[in-house]
C-alpha cells in the first residue's frame, strides 16, 4: 500500500513499496492495455509513491502526452524523481501535494489512477470525488486495491493466519479496509459513471520469493499499531513471525497473493 499515513516510512518500508510496484506492474500493464491509453493523453497517478505506474503510463501516452505523479511523502517522491531521471521519462513529473485536495485544475486529465491508497487510508468518498473532479468529460478513472480472499500459504500454516488476521485488524483500526477491493465495482456503479469495467490479478510465488514474506513485512511495519490496539501481544507477534519465516524456507512452500481488483469507468 502506497501511503505513509498508516506506516512510519523507513528505508525497508520504501524498499517493500518498490518491490510491490515491480510485482504488480505486469497486471497494471494489462489493465492499461484494456483501457487503451492513447498517445497525447494527460495522465495523473495519485499516491504514486516511489514508482507507481509512472513508467507504463509514460510509454503509452508518448512524448506528446503528460504524466503527473502526486504524493505528499518527500522520501518517496525523491525516489520517484530518481527513477524518472534513470528511465529518461521526459514526459513525466511528480508533485508534492495532498491527493485528497491536489490543487490541480478541474477536468484537466484524460486518465486518473489510484493504487493501494483506499485500503490503508480510508477517506474513500474524498479521494473518489477528487478523482472525478480531475477527469475531463469522457476521461477515465481507474482504481486498483486489494482483497484478501486469495491471500494464502501452502501448506496451510497457523502463523500465516495469525499474522494475516492481525494485519487486517490493524488496517481497520487505522480507518482503512484491506478488503476494499471487493467494494470498488459497486462503488463506481453508484456514482453513475459510464461503462464500468473490472478485472482481477493474483500471483503465485514460492515461499523463498521476497514478496512471499509480505505478511512478515507488514507485521513489522504495523507493529506499533498491532501492539497498541492489543491485537497481539509482543510475544505472540514475535512467535508468529519467527514461525512463518521457518515455514517459508521449506522447499515445498508457496503462497498466493491477495487479489488486486482493478476497476475503471468513464465520466
Amino acid at each position: 500500500m502506497g501511503s505513509s499515513d498508516y506506516l512510519l516510512l523507513s528505508e525497508p518500508e520504501l524498499e517493500r513499496l518498490r518491490l510491490q510496484a515491480r510485482m504488480w506492474q505486469p497486471a497494471a500493464e494489462q489493465m492499461l492495455d484494456c483501457i487503451g491509453i492513447q498517445k497525447g493523453w494527460r495522465c495523473v497517478d495519485l499516491g504514486c509513491g516511489a514508482l507507481g505506474i509512472l513508467e507504463p503510463l509514460s510509454k503509452r501516452c508518448g512524448q506528446s502526452g503528460t504524466v503527473v505523479g502526486v504524493d505528499k511523502d518527500g522520501l518517496q517522491l525523491a525516489a520517484a524523481r530518481s527513477w524518472i531521471r534513470e528511465k529518461q521519462l521526459v514526459n513525466t513529473d511528480v508533485l508534492e501535494a495532498d491527493i485528497y485536495d491536489t490543487g490541480l485544475p478541474q477536468a484537466s486529465f484524460d486518465f486518473v489512477h489510484v493504487r493501494f491508497v483506499f485500503a490503508p487510508c480510508g477517506r474513500v468518498d474524498e479521494l473518489l470525488n477528487e478523482m472525478i473532479r480531475l477527469a475531463r468529460r469522457g476521461g477515465i478513472i481507474s482504481i486498483q486495491e486489494p482483497d484478501a480472499a486469495s491471500w494464502n500459504c501452502y501448506p496451510p500454516n497457523r502463523a500465516w493466519t495469525v499474522l494475516q488476521e492481525a494485519i487486517l485488524k490493524a488496517f481497520d483500526a487505522g480507518g482503512g479496509d484491506f478488503n476494499i477491493g471487493r467494494r470498488l465495482y459497486p462503488m463506481l456503479l453508484t456514482k453513475q459513471l459510464k461503462d464500468v469495467q473490472l478485472r482481477s490479478a493474483v500471483l503465485s510465488l514460492p515461499g523463498s520469493h521476497p514478496y512471499a514474506s509480505l505478511p512478515i513485512q507488514f507485521a513489522a511495519s504495523l507493529r506499533p499499531r498491532i501492539l497498541s490496539e492489543n491485537i497481539l501481544t509482543e510475544s505472540q507477534l514475535d512467535e508468529a513471525i519467527a514461525e512463518l519465516k521457518t515455514v517459508l524456507q521449506q522447499p515445498a512452500s508457496f503462497v498466493t497473493t491477495f487479489l488486486v481488483n482493478q476497476v475503471w469507468a468513464m465520466l
